[in-house]
């Protein structure tokens, strides 16, 4: 059972003065934190049981001086016992160094939520054991640096990241890719509601799984790019799984280029997405298909799958059902013929 502060009712002081805290500890409504001065009696280094922290502003608060607000936040530092850390609504500008030092060693999950006036990201290529990380509602950034992969070292970036999410970034247009085999235990990629964004250069992700694009139509267009596509399919040797949702600018999808080991495809929504016929006999075989709301499909008699799924594809009309097929759904189909 995790501590709750509130710092309406609650000081700083009262904070500093709870010595004996374990688990999870939650510092919320801290727009009420006047300055540095304030923010130092909360004692949070000396919190050595604390292993997941939760510190919170008010999304409709503003601040009058983001050097102050950086300032309390870089106060707010935890023991090196840490392993989780969530911040939403962080006023500031830019975040203090302490999120990125290599000296948390136990810290694997990190959340950076709504602090929509940061126009840069943190250093965190070099947190030696970081394993999720989240970023979503930074309303503020434009582009993904190499500043996000901390200093040049002999050490991969996130040597340790499995799962990254970009969610909610409406003004993100540029993500520099260094190139460098970053991100080399990477399983699972989701870049959500991030509409300018674009990867022109293919990133390198030789471990991913699973990769999730969803209301981003300019990384979408990777799948219209044949070439494009394939430099990028031929960094992904691991590929699983792969969901486009909500991408309306996506027109196509190479089948015939896509790599055998990927196991289960979702397309929703996809209003533009056509699916030609591969030249020669389709090899790839999957263990689940699902398609909805793709109204520009009109075929999918060369796809074999276990399971597949059509819901709401208005202009299919030709379906094959392979004998390999264990589950059929069609729902919605109104001019399928089997």
């Amino acid at each position: 059972m995790g501590a709750k502060f509130f710092l309406g009712g609650l000081r700083m002081e009262d904070l500093g003065e709870a010595q004996n805290l374990n688990g999870s500890l939650s510092v919320v409504e801290l727009q009420n934190v006047v300055d540095r001065r304030e923010a130092v009696k909360a004692k949070m280094r000396e919190k050595n049981h604390v292993d997941k922290l939760y510190l919170k502003w008010s999304e409709s608060s503003s601040a009058d001086n983001s050097q102050t607000e950086r300032d309390i936040l870089d106060e707010l530092r935890p023991h090196k016992n840490i392993k989780e850390v969530e911040i939403t609504g962080y006023r500031g500008t830019t975040f203090p160094n302490w999120l990125a030092d290599p000296l948390f060693l136990k810290l694997v999950k990190l959340s950076l939520s709504n602090c929509k006036d940061c126009y840069s990201l943190p250093a965190l290529g070099q947190l030696p054991s970081l394993k999720y990380l989240d970023i979503r509602g930074m309303h503020g950034i434009t582009e993904v640096t190499e500043e996000f992969y901390g200093s040049l070292s002999s050490k991969k970036p996130f040597n340790s990241l499995k799962k990254l999410n970009f969610v909610g970034m409406p003004e993100w247009k540029q993500w520099h890719v260094l190139g460098n085999g970053e991100f080399p235990t990477l399983e699972n990629l989701s870049i959500r509601d991030c509409p300018e964004v674009s990867l022109e250069t293919p990133i390198q992700l030789s471990s991913l799984k699973r990769f999730e694009v969803v209301g981003s139509s300019k990384v979408g267009v990777v799948f219209d790019d044949a070439q494009l596509f394939r430099s990028q399919l031929e960094g992904m040797k691991q590929i699983e799984e792969l969901c486009i949702r909500d991408c309306n600018s996506v027109t196509s999808l190479p089948f015939s280029i896509l790599p055998t080991t990927l196991k289960r495809i979702e397309i929703f929504r996809c209003g533009k997405l056509k699916l030609d016929p591969p030249v020669g006999e389709m090899s790839m075989f999957l263990e689940r298909l699902s398609l909805e709301g793709c109204n520009c499909i009109d075929d999918i008699s060369h796809l074999r799958a276990r399971s597949l799924s059509v819901h709401n594809c208005h202009n299919l009309t030709r379906i094959l059902i392979p004998t390999v097929t264990e589950r059929l759904y069609i729902w919605n189909c109104k001019n399928v013929e089997i």
